[in-house]
């Protein structure tokens, strides 16, 4: 079976149409696998990157359209679009009553928006758009995406340092503040800190919610 893209952009007569590659983001295997499958029989795409979280990708994948599927991520301002590989084109799909903050996700690279209810013919169509640098949102998510995201408390406003996200998600995967400082090349006394700026900005009172809120931001896997 092969899947067309129904809104083919124009380009010169004659022009080849380059393969594109495709980094998928889905924590849930069998959404990551119907994905897979789909893109590996559409034209001119090609599956090279696969992960259940963003920051599993390879800063490689950074030349791929990465497509990433929100569901159960906490997207917060600017945090989890900090995490994606720099200059990557990304194509977000969320649940119909829950999209991200647009302005957000504009910054941190997101160049099309729909929802995970579409058919594959208008998620191949928002890869094309991507890669040639357009900026798409699907006319149902509109309305909502313009009336904003609802407010979040105080606590959660502030943004994590791309070293406190590292701490966060080494503390979430369940090493000790010794063996994060040795991986990440700093004491104990630094990591310390670290953890309780982040407990603070997160509003967290434990390690327990600590490991959710990595979970929620999409730090890590969650575990089945």
């Amino acid at each position: 079976m092969t899947v067309r893209c129904p809104y083919p952009l124009s380009r010169p007569a004659g022009e080849p149409h380059a393969t594109t590659d495709v980094a998928i983001v889905a924590s849930s295997p069998l959404i990551r696998g119907g994905l897979i499958h789909m893109f590996e029989h559409a034209e001119h795409l090609r599956v090279a990157y696969q992960a259940p979280v963003i920051t599993a990708l390879p800063r490689e994948s950074a030349s791929a359209v990465i497509v990433v599927d929100l569901y159960g991520t906490a997207v917060d301002g600017t945090e989890y679009w900090s995490l994606a590989p720099q200059g990557a084109p990304i194509v977000a799909l969320c649940p119909p009553e829950n999209p991200p903050d647009l302005q957000s996700a504009i910054r941190g690279g997101m160049r099309a928006l729909i929802s995970r209810e579409h058919e594959a013919a208008e998620l191949l169509a928002a890869v094309e758009l991507a890669r040639h640098g357009a900026l798409y949102v699907a006319p149902e998510l509109l309305a909502t995406v313009v009336a904003g995201p609802a407010p979040r408390p105080e606590a959660h406003r502030h943004d994590l340092t791309r070293r406190e996200i590292e701490a966060l998600r080494y503390l979430a995967e369940g090493f000790t503040h010794g063996q994060i400082s040795r991986r990440m090349g700093l004491t104990e006394t630094t990591v310390s800190s670290y953890v309780k700026r982040i407990r603070h900005k997160l509003d967290a009172g434990n390690k327990a919610e600590l490991t959710r809120r990595a979970i929620e931001l999409g730090l890590v896997e969650r575990r089945q």
